[in-house]
């Protein structure tokens, strides 16, 4: 079962988080309580295997676009499985010169297109990820960790998000919480837990556990810091393992699941500042799937994101004191190969959605056409993903020291996505 170790739990109350975790609260918490809220909570989710951008987000705008994807292009908006539109119609939204009713969204994300597209708190940034100059790894393991830690020099340590819980150093016993067995982007963030599965939370580590506890309580019965921090951390574990995660309105998906525990974790009281969620299954090199088939890996991949997401702004009120952001470790080729799906390339499609978010399109450019580019049918990164990320940190949770939260970046300006 996944818990909270022994190690774990001598780290962590031992570190001297202030603010004593009281009873469940029905409101989104974003301090704990008695401290004065930062910001919002950052939610990230990471999309693992490489998901496809042209597909995502496509640019159904160019002829070229349908040509070097005959049985995988998505068609334009009205046509059957036919992309949503991403267009000056919502008022709301922001386009770069020449991208008005050129990209669309996926047809399985039409439960965020009629929510908060409509609403104007989505936010689509194509053509993004590592640039070439700092990372060209097309392995998902290098990608990966290069995308988490924010930076491919091996002398970054820890996960991006960590860094950023670490700088905001919010006054609460639990600041993040990871919901994967893969830690790395809340990697080096003090007062963050992996909590995969409510229920299954608890203490481990000791060979009887109702004995330890029972210790622990003794150990920890004194008015110094550490044992005050050691009864926080024992209330945590039980406010977790009260909690229920199935909330209703959330679908009956595995990522369904994850977003639904969440959202009982946010509104506990805890004071959770940052999250991760991972969701595989992207990696589409055969059988992505063709034009309306909603059986296809991809098409079911997408849907199960965004019920999880609709759902998920529906019982956090839109979104109020949240940003989600969507990421991948890299996107697909161009071209369509032989098998019905597309290979592992360079620049993928990043989502931005919260209140705090401005609806539209953005990055720094975006291709006039979409070629078999020399550089094996790669889309070229335009937007470095550190940038829209880096506003988003600065806009929605207060952190100024972006130089920590991203080292090896040089700060390029704002993309102005938030409000």
């Amino acid at each position: 079962m996944t818990t909270l170790t022994r190690r774990k739990f001598i780290a962590v109350s031992g570190i001297g988080a202030a603010g004593v975790v009281t009873g469940l609260g029905t409101r989104l918490a974003i301090a704990a309580p008695g401290s004065p809220a930062t910001g919002d909570a950052l939610v990230v989710l990471f999309l693992r295997g490489g998901a496809d951008g042209l597909s995502l987000t496509p640019p159904y705008g160019y002829p070229s676009y349908r040509q070097l994807r005959p049985s995988l292009a998505i068609p334009p908006p009205g046509s059957n499985g036919g992309a949503l539109p991403l267009n000056s119609s919502n008022g709301n939204a922001a386009f770069p010169t020449g991208i008005d009713g050129v990209v669309g969204l996926h047809p399985a994300l039409r439960p965020i297109h009629e929510t908060l597209w409509n609403q104007g708190r989505l936010a689509v940034i194509p053509a993004t990820g590592l640039p070439p100059s700092e990372s060209a790894s097309r392995s998902h393991f290098s990608a990966e960790s290069y995308v988490a830690r924010g930076s491919a020099s091996m002398s970054v340590g820890g996960g991006w998000l960590g860094r950023m819980l670490n700088v905001l150093n919010p006054q609460a016993t639990v600041g993040g919480v990871n919901k994967s067995q893969r830690a790395n982007l809340l990697e080096g963030g003090r007062n963050s837990l992996t909590v995969p599965r409510v229920s299954n939370f608890g203490l481990s580590g000791f060979r009887n556990g109702g004995a330890a506890r029972e210790a622990l309580q003794v150990l920890n019965a004194g008015a110094d810091s550490v044992a005050t921090e050691g009864r926080n951390i024992l209330s945590v574990v039980d406010q977790i393992q009260a909690l229920d995660g199935n909330r209703p309105g959330f679908p009956n998906t595995g990522l369904g699941r994850q977003f639904s525990e969440l959202s009982a974790l946010l509104k506990a009281g805890l004071g959770i500042h940052a999250a991760s969620i991972d969701f595989g299954g992207w990696d589409t090199h055969s059988d992505q799937g063709g034009v309306g088939d909603t059986n296809g890996r991809f098409w079911r991949r997408t849907e199960e994101v965004a019920g999880a997401l609709r759902a998920f702004a529906d019982d956090t009120n839109g979104l109020d004191e949240i940003t989600v952001v969507v990421i991948t470790e890299f996107g697909r080729t161009i071209n369509e190969n032989g098998n019905g799906g597309t290979d592992h390339g360079r620049a993928a499609t990043h989502l931005a959605m919260g209140a705090g978010i401005r609806g539209g399109v953005y990055g720094d450019d975006y291709p006039d056409t979409i070629r078999d580019d020399p550089d094996n049918g790669d889309l070229t990164v335009l937007t470095d993903y550190r940038k829209f990320l880096s506003e988003i940190i600065a806009a929605r949770t207060g952190v100024s020291d972006l130089a920590t939260v991203f080292p090896t970046f040089a700060q390029q300006g704002q993309l102005g996505l938030t409000r």
